[in-house]
């Protein structure tokens, strides 16, 4: 099985009200059938955009799974990206132990320059990340097998500047110059938390 992570963005609110309720629906299918792993809306973002993780066999089930959600039916998502996501550190399961009062997510994403060699930088981003980790500030990090010069960190942090100073501590941002991209996420739908 693989994790695929989809990011929708919707700009005809009046139609993304009316089909909410068949989106939350056909969401709740997927998670029983052990299709889907989370999913929620970004929040405070200038359009409405959700992220959704999957955990499907193929590129080709993933396709036919959004193309099935009401809202990619209905043509109400007005853009939409799915990358191959490897889950290097961390995990997408339910922890062990209920995150710390006051935790927000943030999903993370980075993209390093064209050509970029991390190697230099590798084993110092698996300890940094590895940290964060023990800290309880990542649930899970890792790159795109689709686009290795591109990947995401799913962090459980208090604050939205808790979340932009780790990425600036990255070693891919800090010494590649990567960039990168924070939003705080409400994973609504899965047993992430």
């Amino acid at each position: 099985m693989k994790y695929y992570v989809v990011t929708f963005t919707h700009t005809k609110i009046v139609g993304w009200a009316i089909f909410l309720h068949a989106h939350v629906k056909y969401l709740k299918k997927l998670l029983k059938e052990e299709k889907l792993q989370i999913s929620g809306p970004g929040v405070g973002t200038p359009v409405r955009s959700a992220q959704l993780v999957f955990k499907v066999t193929d590129r080709e089930e993933l396709d036919k799974l959004v193309a099935g959600d009401p809202y990619s039916i209905h043509g109400l998502v007005a853009s939409s990206t799915a990358n191959l996501w490897d889950v290097q550190v961390g995990s997408m399961l339910k922890p062990e132990s209920a995150d710390a009062e006051g935790t927000k997510y943030f999903r993370a994403t980075y993209e390093l320059k064209e050509n970029t060699d991390v190697t230099a930088c590798k084993d110092a981003r698996e300890a940094y990340l590895q940290k964060l980790l023990s800290e309880k500030k990542l649930r899970a990090a890792g790159t795109y097998e689709n686009d290795p010069s591109a990947g995401l960190s799913i962090l459980s942090v208090s604050t939205a500047e808790e979340a932009e100073s780790i990425m600036k501590e990255d070693p891919y941002v800090k010494e590649l110059g990567a960039s990168y991209q924070v939003i705080q996420w409400d994973p609504k739908f899965g047993e992430f938390k």
